[in-house]
């Protein structure tokens, strides 16, 4: 039998994780971001989807910043790992489209992500590149829809943007989901408290 002290932690957890989703959390974009004819970040002739993956901030930050610290607190894609991949920080000015170059690219080491920033009705949004190209194009994400955009508008240009890198693989080469950090963290209590449960010698 499970101790009450690992089932508290196992509460203590889960409500943690409640109440970080609470506050922020991560959405999957539409598929037409990653697709073509459609997709918001491609190859240099705008003709094939440079990204696999796509998540955003909710809800809406004016004010979160695509700097290193946010992305990691974000934890996109599962992780809180990213390191800013060579100069490629907070990249100015934006608008409603432009290039991107991922410096140094080297897929063999590292995954690598752009993320988007802009301003009122939106948040965050990061791409996971596709290890097909390191340098291309890009048009704004923040749309409506998915965004809740005030006024009349139907998008937003770009404030800035920053690519990071991770050392290793995220989405694994067959596809398939990233667990959450938080499942995660309540997937390793329930294992320890299966070892504890088993270690615990049988009353006669």
């Amino acid at each position: 039998m499970i101790t009450r002290k690992l089932v508290k932690a196992v509460l203590f957890v889960s409500t943690l994780a409640g109440a970080q989703a609470a506050h922020a959390a991560l959405v999957s974009c539409p598929t037409s971001f990653t697709t073509n004819p459609t997709a918001k970040v491609e190859n240099s002739g705008g003709t094939l989807t440079a990204a696999s993956a796509c998540q955003y901030v909710t809800p809406a930050d004016n004010n979160n910043v695509a700097s290193v610290a946010n992305i990691n607190t974000a934890g996109f894609f599962g992780t809180n790992t990213w390191q800013l991949n060579g100069s490629n920080l907070q990249v100015g000015p934006g608008g409603p489209s432009g290039t991107w170059t991922i410096a140094g690219a080297n897929f063999a080491a590292f995954d690598y992500m752009i993320v988007f920033k802009d301003g009122r009705g939106t948040n965050l949004t990061g791409f996971l590149f596709n290890e097909l190209f390191s340098n291309g194009v890009w048009s704004t994400p923040f749309t409506d829809p998915p965004f809740d955009l005030p006024g009349q508008s139907t998008s937003h240009d770009v404030s800035h943007y920053t690519i990071v890198q991770r050392t290793g693989r995220i989405v694994p080469p067959g596809g398939g989901e990233v667990p959450e950090p938080g499942i995660l963290a309540l997937m390793g209590l329930g294992m320890a408290g299966f070892a504890v449960a088993r270690r615990r010698p049988s009353s006669k």
